[in-house]
């Protein structure tokens, strides 16, 4: 019976979570969502900036819109909308800890693995975690677990283009080129214009289709 009670608890003050959400921010949300899967950073991030404009406390426009300046390589952007979401959840200010330790600015790559991981546990932005937990693995030379955290990455969003390209970086180092070649030519695929993706392209068909003693 108790537990009933505190169910019933849960499912009733969610309710009112969503509730509290202006329609048309949960709109320009869920549009935003939608061109984000698609690998369409710029008008995602005008979706989620509008589904704020209409809703400043939302929490979750903050962080995909975060998660977006992410893989367009805006570090400080995407710091300041996970601090942002952490005014109103206190769960991604541990989250922006990870995420500002991991990136090239800070490099403290030992305390970014420790803080990601408790974040991966916690499924708190699992997919970015993954793949800045997998950066700051890369980063100390640990390439195997780099390329599990790559590969967990691709697991939960195989439709986003940055952990394919990270871990096809990650398999030239560890001499896999053919599976480095299929992980950059997913990347293209989802993200035509990656312009760093289609260089390492060219560069391992050149050094695979000449005989070369690389050729596996």
């Amino acid at each position: 019976m108790k537990q009933k009670v505190v169910l019933s608890i849960l499912f009733f003050c969610a309710c009112g979570l969503f509730a509290d959400i202006n329609p048309d921010a949960l709109r320009h949300y869920n549009e935003g969502v939608n061109y984000y899967n698609k690998n369409n950073f710029d008008l995602a991030i005008v979706e989620f900036t509008s589904a704020i404009e209409i809703f400043p406390e939302y929490t979750e426009a903050y962080v995909e819109r975060g998660n977006c300046y992410d893989n367009k390589s805006d570090v400080i952007k995407a710091l300041e909308d996970y601090l942002k979401a952490g005014e109103y959840d206190k769960r991604y200010l541990l989250f922006a800890r990870g995420y500002e330790c991991a990136s090239d600015t800070v490099a403290e790559y030992e305390e970014a693995i420790s803080v990601l991981s408790q974040c991966i546990e916690q499924k708190i932005n699992p997919f970015v975690a993954y793949c800045m937990r997998g950066n700051s693995y890369g980063a100390i030379d640990d390439f195997d677990n780099a390329y599990e955290d790559y590969t967990a990455a691709i697991r939960i969003s195989p439709n986003l283009f940055q952990p394919y390209f990270s871990r096809g970086g990650i398999n030239i180092l560890l001499g896999n080129f053919h599976q480095a070649m299929t992980d950059f030519e997913m990347s293209m695929r989802l993200y035509p214009d990656f312009v760093m993706a289609a260089f390492f392209l060219e560069v391992l068909y050149e050094m695979l289709g000449d005989g070369s003693k690389f050729l596996l």
